[in-house]
């Protein structure tokens, strides 16, 4: 079950990107068999009760899955007496709950594709760290994250350098893969398989491409 969210360097709200992938989760099941919503709503609400309506503000379509229960209240603002260093804290651990709950009610694992991760937030990295380190759902398999990057955008002391840093020190796996960029055939090949044309009739249209772009895959 593939999932994507971006980062935005002008998005000021935390967790959106990956918020925003599991909005979608939520629109997709929603909009499918009905039983699988039953069965994800239902799996939801016995293994994490009430506190699951605090993740409706970062994942407004997972209302839908909960559908109208007057045992849930859809309180954005959470517990008052939170500080916001507890909130996040409360947040990251619902969030992962959450993860490991839906990916249990799927025979195929969820791939979680975050695209320009030079824009992660620390909040989002905090997370994400958090998911792979103590999450049931990456120990066993159901869950796969894929990134992608500038970078030359991407300094030693980066968010997304710290997280890759701080799972490597515990032993999971990382593999990371440079893109080099396209050469001029590589590119007419993509544009003429993605329109659908022979390569002579495209090649113009790549070159043009090839030069506004300098061939970068991205």
């Amino acid at each position: 079950i593939f999932l994507s969210g971006r980062f935005d360097k002008l998005e000021s709200q935390p967790l959106h990107a990956i918020g925003s992938a599991f909005d979608k989760y939520c629109a997709w099941v929603t909009a499918g068999d009905q039983s699988t919503a039953e069965k994800v709503s239902t799996a939801l609400k016995e293994n994490m009760g009430e506190e699951i309506a605090c993740l409706v503000t970062a994942i407004p379509n997972l209302a839908n899955i909960l559908g109208d229960d007057d045992d849930f209240n859809f309180n954005p603002s959470g517990k008052s007496e939170d500080t916001a260093v507890d909130s996040q804290k409360r947040l990251r651990y619902l969030f992962c709950q959450f993860v490991d709950v839906i990916s249990r009610c799927h025979e195929e694992p969820l791939i979680l594709f975050l695209d320009d991760c030079q824009w992660i937030d620390a909040a989002s990295s905090a997370l994400l760290v958090q998911l792979m380190m103590t999450g049931s759902s990456f120990k066993h398999h159901r869950l796969f994250f894929f990134m992608s990057c500038r970078d030359d955008e991407i300094s030693a002391t980066h968010p997304l350098n710290l997280v890759l840093s701080q799972v490597s020190s515990f032993g999971i796996k990382t593999t990371k893969i440079h893109l080099t960029p396209l050469t001029k055939g590589a590119l007419n090949k993509l544009v003429s398989t993605a329109l659908s044309l022979l390569p002579r009739i495209t090649r113009p249209l790549a070159d043009i491409l090839h030069h506004k772009t300098k061939g970068s895959p991205l």
